[in-house]
């Protein structure tokens, strides 16, 4: 999110790390609610103009939250859409997208709290690169003809016994929702959440062969050097790496491989 949005989100999201502080608070139910009203939202699109218009008053906005979910919903859910709604965005989606991202952080705090943080985002990240890397399971959680149950489903069977519950919780939620966003993609913005909770940011390094130790640490500094915080950096094999590293980080890319090099002379020998 960017420019109002971008404001919008970090107000809520210290609201939403203050009513976490509550004892009572079941997370997972937090979660749970917030997965639901986004739906429940996205699934009118009169309701998504009314909740994201920014000229409408905000009583009108939060009465409507109210009729709609108070009672249905947790006290923390309820408070945290009146929180939502409240505020200005800068595109209609973008509610519905702050909704999610706060059940999203809301599993990954209790991730924290289990002391398995750095694991779910690791798997995470693995998950992401493979449906990325299978063209029949990342067709099948793309389909547009296909129901939410059931791109939850084909997930779930995937991944249970095989990942910690939370990242399973997080992957079918990531594939149930359609959005700009393809699945993979999807599951990585949840993987660079997650490490922006443990103060890092998130790296993914592509390269032909395997990266030694002493390499990653390296590299590692260099990214640290330029971004002024820890990188977390995820690594993946690609054959069409030649001699040198695709870096992303964020929105950030940096191609240094033989390929870029000389699509990069073509492109100045023409000009």
């Amino acid at each position: 999110m960017r420019g109002t949005s971008s404001t919008s989100l970090r107000e809520v999201t210290q609201r939403f790390e203050q009513l976490l502080r509550g004892d009572d608070v079941v997370l997972g139910t937090v979660a749970a609610d917030l997965f639901g009203i986004a739906d429940a939202i996205d699934s009118s699109n009169q309701l998504v103009r009314t909740l994201s218009d920014g000229g409408r008053p905000a009583e009108v906005k939060e009465s409507v939250v109210c009729s709609l979910f108070e009672g249905k919903v947790g006290p923390v859910a309820l408070e945290l859409t009146l929180e939502v709604v409240r505020r200005r965005w800068s595109e209609q989606e973008d509610v519905l997208d702050a909704l999610e991202q706060l059940g999203v952080e809301a599993l990954l705090e209790q991730a924290s709290r289990e002391d398995a943080l750095g694991a779910v985002e690791e798997e995470l990240f693995q998950v992401s690169r493979l449906i990325e890397d299978s063209g029949e399971l990342s067709g099948a959680l793309d389909d547009a003809r296909g129901t939410p149950g059931r791109r939850e489903g084909i997930i779930t069977r995937l991944l249970e016994g095989r990942a910690h519950p939370l990242t399973v919780a997080l992957a079918a939620r990531g594939v149930e929702r359609r959005s700009d966003l393809k699945p993979a993609r999807r599951l990585l913005a949840f993987a660079e959440i997650a490490s922006a909770r443990r103060r890092r940011l998130l790296a993914v390094v592509a390269s032909a062969r395997p990266l030694a130790p002493e390499q990653l640490d390296r590299l590692g500094s260099i990214l640290a050097g330029i971004y002024g915080r820890e990188v977390q950096i995820n690594t993946e094999l690609d054959e069409d790496v030649v001699g040198g590293l695709r870096i992303e980080v964020g929105d950030d890319l940096y191609d240094a491989t033989v390929l870029a090099r000389l699509a990069q002379a073509r492109t100045r020998l023409v000009a």
